[in-house]
């Protein structure tokens, strides 16, 4: 069954720029700049204010309506890379160990 009209809002926060244009997404923040193209994905992505960005499905179906998570999270996670530092984390433990339950 479709869904006549779904939509999700998210909040831009501060120190955050975001602007839209045709489905290019920018952001840009205080570690970087980062653009992605979300042309191949049916659905109308508008900023309200200043500090929201609605994003619309009209007549979607199942897998159409899935598509607003998703590009939410893309956007969450491209305000994440322009805000936030990530340092990795890598714990390398001998094969051995792990298998045959022996103490790291």
């Amino acid at each position: 069954m479709k869904d006549i009209y779904k939509d999700e809002e998210l909040e831009i926060p501060e120190g955050v720029s975001l602007s839209v244009k045709s489905r290019l997404v920018t952001v840009k923040g205080p570690r970087g700049e980062l653009t992605k193209s979300l042309r191949h994905i049916d659905m109308e992505i508008k900023k309200v204010g200043d500090k929201k960005v609605r994003l619309i499905v009209w007549h979607g179906g199942r897998k159409h309506v899935a598509c607003l998570r998703t590009v939410r999270s893309l956007i969450v996670n491209m305000i994440n890379g322009v805000t936030k530092v990530l340092r990795p984390v890598l714990f390398l433990a001998p094969v051995a160990q792990c298998c045959l339950g022996l103490p790291l």
